[in-house]
């Protein structure tokens, strides 16, 4: 299954659409390898799981701590 990838002009747009989730969150999906992934993106408004560039998600992280 291949992820849509969420971009910063994307997430810009409309910031509060999209989350990081824990990796072990029901339904999440696997990293290509089969393992759970630690952290993964989720978009609230169309209901599933999303990937995230390095920058998008650098600056998520940083609001979870």
């Amino acid at each position: 299954m291949s992820l849509e990838r969420i971009d910063s002009e994307t997430y810009n747009q409309n910031p509060s659409q999209y989350r990081l989730v824990r990796g072990d969150t029901k339904d999440a999906p696997k990293c290509p390898f089969g393992h759970s992934y630690e952290w993964i993106g989720y978009d609230d408004v169309n209901q599933k799981f999303v990937r995230f560039t390095k920058s998008v998600f650098k600056k998520l992280i940083q609001k979870q701590t």
